[in-house]
């Protein structure tokens, strides 16, 4: 049975878990809205992408992420509640976050003053060191991947998937899936080692967007954009967002 079709049926069951709705989905799966029929708590529930589940080092892969995951203990981190496997379906529940992904926020509301933008910041820096001073680089910070609440609580989501979506690379000419390179380090567009520091420079792109609504790199596709990443030099923040400090900018 696919997962994607099942989604509209009545009281589809994975693993213990009832499927609500599609919340979204992205080049590693699919995220429903949930319900744990045991604990009577609403999840979000994350499910590898039906060409990946048959090759089992990217579903090992998937499920290390996840326990990794599960390790971190934060308030600006969503939790992970449980990783398992049904009739070949390999999923992880997570905490469900009534609100919205920072990408569509400001493709909603546009750019964010300055200030509130950097309070998202520090909310999202604090999480990434706890997981940082764990071991874990999350590899793939962009807007997308944290969720704000009505009152701006950030939340980090999607540790590790990065790498499993490296390992699927083989697997799929289809660069789409594997997501945009908007948010990438000098070194990843390099295929050198990532670091901590790939997360942070990440993390300056995305208050970059928030506080000016555009990217410091253009480019007519992926490559070019990798280029221009380790060739190029930035746009400045204040000729797009004049009225921030100079250390902002810095």
């Amino acid at each position: 049975m696919n997962i994607i079709d099942a989604s509209a049926r009545q009281k589809y069951l994975l693993g213990g878990y009832e499927i609500l709705d599609t919340l979204g989905s992205g080049g590693m799966g699919v995220v429903y809205r949930a319900q744990d029929r045991a604990l009577d708590r609403q999840v979000a529930l994350k499910v590898l992408r039906d060409d990946l589940r048959n090759h089992p080092d990217i579903v090992a892969r998937f499920q290390r992420e996840a326990e990794a995951f599960a390790s971190l203990d934060h308030p600006n981190i969503v939790h992970l509640y449980s990783v398992g496997a049904e009739n070949n379906v390999p999923y992880f529940a997570m905490e469900f976050i009534e609100g919205m992904t920072l990408s569509e926020r400001v493709i909603m509301d546009g750019p964010m003053p300055w200030d509130q933008a950097l309070d998202i910041g520090f909310q999202v820096a604090d999480a990434l060191a706890h997981a940082h001073r764990a071991g874990i680089i999350h590899r793939d910070i962009k807007p997308s991947n944290i969720i704000l609440t009505r009152d701006n609580k950030a939340f980090v989501t999607d540790f590790g998937i990065a790498k499993v979506l490296n390992a699927a690379k083989k697997l799929t000419v289809d660069g789409s899936r594997l997501g945009t390179p908007q948010y990438m380090s000098p070194e990843r567009c390099q295929n050198k080692k990532v670091t901590a520091s790939s997360d942070i420079y990440a993390l300056g792109v995305v208050l970059f967007k928030c506080m000016t609504g555009r990217l410091p790199y253009k480019g007519e596709n992926a490559l070019a954009i990798m280029r221009s990443i380790v060739d190029d030099r930035p746009m400045r923040l204040r000729e797009l967002a004049p009225e921030a400090p100079e250390s902002v900018e810095r």
